[in-house]
């Protein structure tokens, strides 16, 4: 039997074969997901921002349900790393899925690409410094989307919301 785990703005969590991991109002965030095909198990994380050097202190915690609460993308790579190696997984085996990135909001003053593409920079950029391949990228787009992970089988459905 298949345990469903939500997760919202700015949460973190990992699972086995038997997790399923949901997320929906994806716009301007960028959902990473990284995978071990070989372990079946995997993680994602739903980020807002793109990189925790600009902020004065980042605590991370952890909810009854064992979700982490992270919302800056390069500190959800390193986090989804550290859980999914703690249960099991092997790094060297790991893939990532991008989902998100969108352009939702008009571009403000001195913002070329607008904060969607930001965080899919800063996504993509750590886990090229972890040496993790990107399998798949849905990004960009105007659209926000709803994104669900099957630990078992490395599947990830997105539902596009127009």
């Amino acid at each position: 039997m298949n345990t469903t785990t939500e997760i919202r703005i700015a949460e973190l969590s990992v699972g086995n074969a038997s997790d399923v991991i949901v997320t929906n109002g994806v716009g301007s965030c960028i959902v990473i997901i990284i995978y071990d095909r070989l372990q079946r198990v995997g993680g994602m994380a739903h980020a807002i921002l793109p990189r925790v050097k600009n902020s004065p202190v980042v605590v991370l915690t952890r909810d009854e349900l064992g979700k982490r609460f992270v919302k800056y993308a390069d500190l959800a790579v390193d986090t989804l790393i550290d859980e999914i190696v703690a249960i099991g997984g092997v790094k060297e085996y790991f893939v990532a899925k991008l989902v998100g990135g969108a352009h939702m909001f008009s571009l403000l003053e001195g913002d070329k690409f607008g904060i969607g593409w930001e965080n899919t920079v800063s996504a993509r950029e750590r886990l090229t410094y972890h040496h993790i391949p990107i399998e798949t990228e849905v990004v960009g787009g105007t659209v926000g989307r709803n994104v669900r992970f099957d630990c078992a089988t490395g599947i990830v459905e997105i539902i596009t919301k127009v």
